[in-house]
């Protein structure tokens, strides 16, 4: 037993040192406190030393009792001791390992937060609505149209929706937020505070990048569309139309643009599909351009209540001559197939007007309004032109590839001693 001696007063030593300092308050100087931290080193070296010794040099059940109370006693006593200025310093110089605890004594645990429960549920609904948000902003980002930034709209989103909630439900994520946020703010009662915060900031922010941000990108994918149009790249053009409607599908202009597409294509149900998404939305470059779809099909009578309703729109301001002389022009070309030349006449003879303040006026309305007044000629003493003087301004104006149609139909017109015009060209 002379092993366990040494260990009986070690632990009596032990004890005597702790009651001191739990019983009187001004026993609390370094000097003291360093001697029990000493003195708990020595027992708990004994401690290790008799675990190495055969089974019969156990100690009585009383003595780790006894050890037990005290350590206890002492764990009680863990804001004295964490108050020891010099305690940091002790531990620099003794070096004791972690699980000597009466050196580390253990800081105090916050308050917890009444509403915790709530703020978690709060913060998991956030993670919710920004993962639904990143799977639909990174859907409209399709796979027709390759380029880097149309796989950083489908990608970026979603890995940072993902990596967000793996930060707060998955245990991994949530001991690294943790230990960040234990890095910048000790008081752990605000965590879960600072967590629905993060969360509802992720997902304010794909909402407004959904809201605001998609927009703006379809916005440049159209204009990209037509000046992708303009410059004969049509294929390219195509994609970059349908990519603006992947990202926001209620946006007229670009539906209309894809139905000039089509309708370039001959593909003229597509292109009506089109041309009637962008009416529904009053877009009123599609109202002209699906009566003149109506009227190339034949369809005069359709076509009418589009050119009506486009022309009597408020929208319509003299900021947009070029498309109120088409829309008057259309209606004349419709009324001319419809055999009212009266009406035809006066619709054409606004569409010159207006295209006078053209900054290059157009041919199509002098032709039209030729036909016109070859089935219908003004009396003698009316300051109308004639159908000849109709279609020598036609033949002008004509100066331009795309002209090339009526400048054909004029020089025909003008070879001929009678005026029996051919209908419009499509």
């Amino acid at each position: 037993m002379d092993t366990v001696h040494p260990l009986e007063n070690a632990i009596n030593d032990y004890r005597q040192w702790v009651s001191k300092l739990v019983n009187d308050a001004d026993a609390w100087s370094e000097e003291a406190v360093l001697a029990m931290l000493h003195s708990r080193d020595r027992l708990q070296h004994l401690i290790d030393q008799l675990a190495e010794m055969p089974d019969q040099n156990t100690l009585p059940p009383q003595l780790w009792l006894e050890l037990a109370e005290a350590d206890a006693d002492l764990g009680r006593q863990s804001d004295r001791l964490r108050a020891i200025p010099a305690l940091a310093d002790w531990r620099k110089s003794v070096q004791p390992p972690e699980h000597h605890w009466w050196w580390y004594p253990p800081e105090p645990q916050p308050p917890k937060e009444a509403l915790a429960w709530l703020w978690g549920g709060l913060t998991i609904a956030m993670l919710t609505i920004s993962l639904a948000l990143a799977q639909d902003i990174a859907s409209r980002f399709t796979i027709d149209t390759p380029g880097v930034w149309s796989s950083l709209g489908a990608i970026a989103p979603v890995i940072l929706t993902l990596f967000a909630s793996g930060g707060a439900l998955t245990k991994v994520g949530q001991q690294l937020l943790e230990s960040v946020l234990a890095s910048r703010t000790p008081a752990r009662q605000n965590w879960a505070k600072i967590k629905l915060a993060l969360a509802f900031a992720l997902a304010l922010g794909l909402f407004c990048f959904h809201s605001l941000g998609l927009p703006r990108i379809a916005a440049a994918y159209n204009q990209q569309g037509e000046e992708q149009y303009e410059t004969g790249d049509w294929a390219s053009a195509q994609n970059n139309f349908q990519q603006a409607l992947s990202l926001k599908p209620d946006y007229p202009e670009a539906q209309f643009n894809l139905g000039v597409m089509y309708e370039e294509y001959q593909q003229t149900d597509r292109a009506r599909t089109e041309y009637l998404k962008a009416v529904q939305a009053g877009y009123l470059p599609a109202y002209n351009n699906l009566a003149h779809l109506y009227l190339q099909q034949d369809n005069p009578e359709a076509a009418v209540p589009l050119l009506r309703s486009a022309l009597s729109s408020p929208g319509l301001s003299q900021q947009q001559p070029e498309l109120q002389y088409t829309l008057h022009k259309n209606l004349g070309q419709v009324r001319l197939a419809q055999e009212r030349y009266a009406e035809a006449e006066t619709a054409l003879l606004e569409a010159i007007a207006i295209g006078q303040e053209l900054e290059r006026p157009r041919p199509d309305a002098y032709c039209l309004l030729a036909q016109v007044l070859a089935q219908s000629p003004p009396p003698a003493n009316s300051p109308l032109p004639t159908a000849r003087a109709a279609w020598e301004s036609c033949l002008r104006y004509a100066d331009r590839p795309e002209y090339d149609a009526w400048e054909g139909m004029a020089r025909q017109a003008l070879t001929q001693p009678e005026n029996v015009y051919d209908a419009a060209p499509p």
